[in-house]
């Protein structure tokens, strides 16, 4: 029994095999060359990602885009081209409440961890294996990703995300160990997506705001920092209940790290997102589209990444925001009216996705003798509507192609004194917007026109009158109509040829419709060939690298300079006493030697303004996008919608662009004509009229000077007022119209000496040498000067009359 109970207290002295000294040295053992084995597997599988991560120069970790400026012809800067939009500003113009926003919603152990927040990357995979998507990168790690294109090296390598994740977290590290934290939060705040195409916490704090960064409250600092997470489906301008959602969970988060107060929480979460856009002025626009496409055609697409170019520019500023204000204020204007039933411009909100139909504008104004592009509005609104109708648009001239229509007329045989029947117009002769009833006289652009019989091609083209010009375009011939318009670089190869074709039926582009206007002021002339934007750039340097080359391109004669100098002069009248009076009076240049024509397409569809002075010719258009055509509102004339635009643009270039007399060539002479018989006038073309202040009748001229090619035939007096007779169609000779042929002359005078009987300058000629334009005889007696008929003849008084009575 002792010997038992010996044994059993040796046994139960042996400690057991956990508190064995050996056993936890083995375990110990065992873990070290398990951690060893470890490690050395995770070197050398680390070792690939950590070698590449050293490869990425940290000295040019901030390297930003820099805008290109887009300079006027004067230097002004009008706008930048940026490939990111962003404006970079030092960490003290940050505010501290910003950054506080920033770590709490993004990275709060930012100011302890080495560029890994290794706390954090537990957590993600603790929620990710529950479901709950989480991401762990640092601040750090997300200005590594950004600042060398991360992403898109792992895509060109075809790694997935977590060898890009490991790349990213040792550079990170590498980052960390060489900038202080401050300066990674300038790297980072300058170079992150706020979405909206704003990059940086500047153009961000400006585009969503209209403020400064410093100025921003703690609601919009939480607004800001939410984008950084999904840009675009949180912007504000996009999707306003989102960002909120966003911006309430971050002050969540802000009184999580203790930077508020729960009070501070409730009542920042109850205040309601107020925006108010004023982003910095970048490559959203037309204009700078177009300049955009112009660097890469003539640098290479490539050209403008670098940045930091000066692209000098043919543009006047003045001249594109004159247009670009006015057409904004005409087209509200427009929108404002009770009959225009349409959609408005302030009511569009592009987060519907539905297409913008509003009304739209686009100004184009060139330097008609170099190409040069003074003003181009391509639309009301790009980051709206990104379509350039003058680059890609086409619509009917209306009225506006009335003087190419004459330009055939005269260059084939016909005169301003051709006389045109204005009488009413069956509709089925030119079958525009119906078949039935008669054509309408939109072209006057007044809400009564009325009709005066007979007519000059002069007052036809003045007044736009629609008949006429109808039956002018007859005695012209639609093929040498459409002949004439294709010279001009009108598309017409395929118009049919209808009487429509007169009163602007067919489609034409800005473009086409201003460089065929610019032929009137060039006597004739094509301007050059292609439109310029540019004029040189130059690089950071200041070295140029581009100069645009001025070359004597050929130019084609569309028009003699007799008829090119008529169709000016008649417009010009349009603009004193036509279809556009009313536009010379706010014009500043003065008198106005330019010329210009307005038109309305017979739906009110479309209104146009085309115009020139000595030195630019400007196009204005207005109507809609759409492919029907809509009235914009009944009675949309070009007077009220196009011709205010044109006047301001004209005024705004007159400084720079302005003066200049245009002179008639040559090869023109002036004649008196007699506007009711089309015929030379005589000091007898005269015309009653009643005088509404007095009630009396009196009579006044019809003879009015009108230009001629110098080697136009015998133009025949005239027959209605002078009573004269030449035997021929029963003494008419209103058969022998004004025929541009050379007279023949002969070689000797038949007179000698003196003309008592007025052989060579009948006495019912209007024009005397003696007396100037009109003679003030107005006898038949052509040696009876009368003199002024109002003067009061002296007479002896009269006797007293008696009466005597009858005895």
């Amino acid at each position: 029994m002792a010997k038992i109970q010996k044994s059993k207290g040796k046994k139960s002295s042996r400690p057991r095999f956990f508190k064995r000294k050996g056993f936890w040295l083995g375990s110990l053992l065992l873990c070290v060359i398990v951690g060893l084995i470890c490690w050395i597997g995770a070197e050398l599988y680390f070792k690939e990602f950590r070698e590449r991560a050293a490869t990425y120069d940290l000295e040019r970790i901030n390297d930003l885009e820099e805008p290109s400026l887009i300079l006027d012809r004067n230097g002004k800067e009008i706008g930048r081209i940026f490939v990111q939009n962003r404006s970079v500003i030092p960490i003290e113009q940050v505010p501290e409440t910003f950054i506080k926003t920033l770590i709490a919603g993004e990275d709060s152990r930012f100011m302890t961890h080495d560029g890994v927040d290794y706390i954090g990357i537990v957590r993600a995979l603790y929620l990710n294996a529950k479901g709950n998507t989480q991401g762990a990168s640092t601040i750090t790690q997300q200005l590594a990703r950004n600042a060398y294109d991360l992403k898109g090296d792992a895509v060109k390598r075809n790694e997935g995300t977590l060898k890009r994740k490991l790349v990213e977290a040792f550079l990170a590290q590498r980052i960390e160990k060489r900038y202080k934290k401050q300066e990674i939060l300038d790297f980072y705040l300058n170079r992150i997506y706020f979405g909206s195409g704003f990059y940086g916490i500047r153009s961000a704090s400006l585009g969503y705001f209209g403020k400064e960064p410093l100025a921003l409250s703690t609601v919009e600092c939480a607004s800001l920092v939410t984008l950084i997470k999904n840009p675009n489906h949180r912007s504000p301008l996009n999707n306003p209940d989102v960002n909120k959602d966003g911006r309430n969970y971050v002050l969540g988060r802000m009184h999580e790290e203790r930077f508020i107060t729960a009070a501070e929480l409730t009542e920042l979460r109850s205040k309601p997102l107020v925006l108010n856009p004023q982003p910095l002025r970048r490559g959203t626009s037309h204009l700078y589209e177009r300049v955009a496409d112009a660097v890469g055609y003539a640098l290479g697409e490539d050209a403008l990444a670098s940045g930091n170019f000066k692209i000098h520019t043919t543009i006047l500023a003045e001249a594109q925001d004159a247009a670009y204000k006015k057409l904004l204020e005409v087209l509200e204007a427009a929108e404002a009216r009770p009959d225009y039933k349409h959609p408005k411009y302030k009511d569009y909100r592009k987060s519907n996705n539905k297409p913008a139909e509003y009304l739209q504008g686009a100004v184009l104004m060139m330097d008609h003798d170099t190409g040069e592009v003074l003003a181009h509005v391509g639309g009301r609104d790009y980051a709206q509507v990104p379509y350039d109708f003058i680059e890609q648009g086409k619509r009917p001239l209306g009225t506006a192609f009335f003087p190419f229509v004459y330009a055939a007329g005269l260059s084939n045989g016909l005169t301003p004194a051709t006389m045109l029947e204005d009488e009413p117009m069956d509709n089925r002769s030119v079958m525009i917007g119906g078949r039935e009833g008669i054509i309408g006289e939109w072209g006057m652009e007044i809400a009564s026109p009325t009709y005066k019989g007979k007519i000059t091609t002069r007052e036809a083209l003045e007044q736009s009158k629609i008949g006429a010009t109808v039956r002018f375009a007859g005695l012209t011939g639609l093929k040498k109509i459409v002949d004439k318009g294709i010279t001009f670089g009108f598309p017409l190869a395929k118009a049919e040829l209808l009487p429509r074709l007169a009163v602007g039926f067919e489609e034409t582009s800005m473009k086409e419709a201003v460089r065929a206007m610019s032929v009137f002021p060039r006597g004739g002339l094509t301007p050059v060939a292609e439109l310029s934007y540019l004029d040189r750039i130059e690089n950071k340097d200041g070295r140029v690298v581009y100069r645009r080359q001025r070359s004597a391109k050929s130019q084609k004669q569309v028009i003699d300079e007799p008829v090119a100098w008529q169709i000016h002069s008649m417009m010009a009248g349009s603009l004193y006493r036509g279809s556009s009076k009313g536009v010379l009076d706010g014009l500043l240049e003065k008198p106005f030697n330019g010329a210009g024509k307005g038109g309305s397409t017979h739906d009110f569809a479309d209104t146009w303004f085309l115009g020139y002075n000595k030195r630019v010719t400007c196009g204005v258009w207005t109507g809609f996008l759409t492919g029907s055509s809509m009235e914009i509102y009944p009675a949309a004339f070009s007077r009220d919608l196009a011709m205010p635009v044109w006047q301001s643009a004209i005024n705004a270039a007159t400084p720079s662009f302005g003066g200049g007399k245009m002179e008639a060539p040559s090869s023109v002479i002036q004649i008196p004509i007699c506007s009711i018989s089309g015929q030379r006038a005589t000091q007898f073309c005269q015309e009653h009229y009643e005088d509404l202040s007095t009630g009396t009748i009196r009579s006044r001229s019809t003879a009015t000077s009108d230009y001629f090619r110098k080697e136009v035939g015998n133009i025949p007096f005239c027959t209605m007022h002078s009573g004269i007779s030449d035997g021929i169609s029963g003494g008419s000779l209103a058969s022998l119209p004004a025929v541009d042929a050379s007279p023949i002359h002969p070689k000797q005078p038949v007179i000698i000496g003196e003309d008592p009987y007025h052989c060579e300058l009948p006495s019912f000629a209007a024009v005397s040498s003696e007396t100037g334009f009109m003679r003030r005889r107005t006898n038949v007696l052509d040696s009876l000067d009368l003199g002024n008929l109002d003067e009061s003849i002296p007479l002896a008084r009269p006797k007293r009359l008696v009466i005597e009575e009858d005895e």
